[in-house]
């Protein structure tokens, strides 16, 4: 049985959370890699090249989107944008989205304990060209901005993905998704930090999701919102020759089962599973 925000039906499985010690110690491990034995390798190697290409073609325009950029995966950017994501899923009339809001919020919140950690254990300078922000205390690696937004708009993506309709929530996915990356490229331009922080950045955030979003145990397949009134009602009208669609089609009249609006077009009869009410 599904309750209000779906937990019941998926569960809580903490043994998962065992996963984030590793992680913290998997991307400690990279940074000694990449501060120690293979500073001197390909492609580490060219990394100061690459920081000192961007910023010799750095342009008014691109510097202030960087700069927009970086406000928004700042600390108080991800604090200020999770707290109104918080407050959406959790002051929603039918059903608060208690598992939404504990699986976004602990990730920005792990991913951040991770970041913290491994700086104190990883003292990788910044790129040795102009920066166009103050540098910030903690090391190069990983990247802090480009984690947080991982994490941040990464779980977003996922639960555009589990919550909303098609095309909408495919299309809200996409666009969360991309900001991460765009933030990664910000981050380079301002010679903030060099390729291979960033790339730890995004695995310390993409992990950290993975991580959280099993331990939540969420349905392999997505969560689909109540059909328009429309559909359910073309549903409702429908007499089938089967007996468990017709039986279906019966309990829909009466709100019992809610039905894939996207079926409906194309004459398929298949009840859905009982959803939460958003």
């Amino acid at each position: 049985m599904m309750t209000g925000d779906g937990a019941a039906a998926r569960g809580f499985r903490p043994l998962f959370l065992l996963l984030l010690p590793a992680q913290a110690a998997l991307m400690a491990g990279m940074g000694v890699l990449v501060t120690g034995p293979m500073a001197d390798l390909w492609p580490l190697s060219v990394e100061e090249s690459i920081s000192r290409g961007l910023a010799a073609r750095r342009s008014a325009a691109a510097s202030t989107a960087s700069a927009w950029l970086s406000v928004v995966a700042s600390t108080e950017g991800v604090i200020a944008i999770t707290a109104g994501a918080l407050i959406i899923l959790l002051a929603l009339p039918r059903a608060p989205l208690w598992a939404d809001g504990l699986f976004l919020s602990g990730s920005v919140l792990a991913q951040s304990g991770i970041f913290l950690l491994v700086t104190l254990l990883i003292d990788r300078p910044r790129p040795d060209v102009p920066q166009l922000e103050p540098s910030p205390p903690t090391s190069s690696f990983p990247s802090g901005h480009v984690g947080a937004s991982t994490a941040l708009f990464g779980g977003l993506a996922a639960l555009a993905v589990i919550r909303l309709r098609r095309p909408w929530g495919h299309t809200a996915a996409v666009a969360f998704a991309l900001i991460p990356f765009a933030v990664a490229a910000s981050r380079l331009y301002a010679g903030m930090h060099h390729p291979t922080d960033v790339a730890a950045g995004l695995l310390n955030g993409g992990c950290t999701l993975l991580v959280m979003f099993q331990a939540l145990a969420y349905p392999k397949e997505p969560t689909l919102m109540r059909p328009l009134p429309e559909a359910r009602g073309r549903r409702a009208g429908h007499k089938s020759s089967h007996p468990a669609c017709g039986d279906a089609a019966e309990r829909a009249s009466r709100g019992a089962v809610g039905f894939d609006p996207w079926l409906a077009d194309r004459g398929e009869r298949e009840p859905a599973r009982r959803l939460p009410h958003l």
